[in-house]
């Protein structure tokens, strides 16, 4: 999941087949659709089982890859967006609960926090080194990052065929249950203490969802002059900052609490979207440093407060809405954002931004004083 052998030069690739406005649109369409899936994806893994659930997601990532690798048109690239999606619909709430419930058969579900920041780190270095990788070989051959990145999906296909089913909770398939269990994800997320942190879940995990998936950071890293090439140095070395971080979110947790902690992550994020907005050449590095570090360690640090807040049967569906929510800024203003790239507006999306972030972060702070 993440071969990121993309990551650097996955918006030139596109632009060979259509514009930044349309690039928005199929954008939206591709996480639009994804959206859709995350709730239902969830009940899925919980009812038919997260081995099954990622398995079939990592098939659907390596056929959609593919799809978008030989097409060479707008449609191809579209078609094989839209399939890809459901691989990362799948994945997203079935992985962590495998994980934990698997953890909860062996006992040993209070070494969570220190497995689900390894695991963080291991993926954060494998996306810088793919990252590192996939820049170089992009001007051999500009196919041939795409085909690695459907390449990892087929070894996720080898690997998730191993995995073991948990017995925790494991539940005969019923359309009834179904949407029960539909329901008692939102449910579990709007009436336990989860719903104190909805704001966090938009305006950390939220926006660097927005940033770091779409083209909002390609299209910041070029305006500070930073191509391909560049990138493909930057993102990895960025990408290793945060795997270091990330494994010391249990110490920082000795020090502050949740809620200061997702605070400072937030002012983080807000001033790397408000320093974007200046035209600062290579000090660019600075702002889009502040906005990895924020989302880097905001992932993690707000998966653990979920998986401990959250009973076992319900575990990958309450996560696939969290998944939900943190997509819906993204699919709601992508098309506005490919428009104002288009129009060389970008300044004024990341003024906005910025000041949204810590607007929202504030606002819950006073929410968790008052209670």
């Amino acid at each position: 999941m993440s071969c990121w052998f993309i990551a650097s030069n996955w918006v030139y690739f596109w632009l060979k087949f259509m514009t930044y406005g349309q690039l928005g649109w199929v954008d939206a369409i591709g996480f639009g659709f994804a959206l859709i899936l995350e709730i239902p994806s969830g009940a899925i893994a919980d009812m038919l089982g997260k081995r099954k659930t990622i398995l079939f997601g990592m098939i659907t990532g390596f056929i959609g890859v593919m799809i978008m690798t030989f097409s060479g048109s707008l449609i191809g690239m579209t078609t094989g967006w839209v399939i890809t999606q459901i691989c990362y619909a799948f994945y997203s709430g079935a992985s962590e609960a495998l994980v934990y419930d698997s953890m909860k058969d062996l006992k040993i579900e209070n070494e969570f926090d220190g497995v689900v920041t390894k695991a963080s780190s291991i993926e954060s270095i494998t996306g810088a080194v793919a990252t590192l990788v996939g820049g170089f070989v992009y001007y051999y051959n500009n196919q041939l990052p795409h085909f690695l990145w459907g390449m990892g999906f087929f070894l996720g296909i080898i690997a998730s065929y191993f995995f073991i089913e948990p017995k925790i909770d494991t539940v005969k398939f019923s359309f009834k249950k179904y949407l029960n269990q539909l329901l008692a994800g939102v449910r579990e997320l709007t009436q336990t203490e989860l719903k104190k942190y909805i704001g966090f879940f938009f305006v950390l995990v939220g926006v660097y969802y927005l940033y770091s998936w779409g083209f909002v950071r390609p299209a910041i890293a070029t305006s500070f002059g930073f191509l391909s090439r560049e990138q493909a140095i930057i993102l990895p070395a960025l990408t290793i900052l945060g795997a270091f971080l990330v494994r010391l979110i249990p110490k920082f947790k000795n020090y502050v609490s949740d809620v200061t902690g997702l605070v400072i992550l937030s002012i983080f994020m807000s001033v790397g979207f408000l320093l974007s907005m200046f035209n600062l050449g290579w000090f660019g590095l600075i702002p889009m440093i502040f906005i990895a570090i924020a989302g880097h360690l905001a992932t993690p640090w707000i998966s653990i407060i979920v998986n401990k807040k959250i009973e076992s049967k319900d575990r990958a569906t309450t996560l696939s809405t969290i998944a939900l929510l943190t997509k819906l800024p993204y699919v709601l203003i992508v098309i506005t954002v490919g428009k104002m790239v288009e129009a060389g507006t970008l300044g004024t999306f990341n003024l906005y931004t910025g000041i949204v972030v810590i607007t929202v972060a504030l606002i819950s702070l006073l929410f968790f004083r008052a209670k």
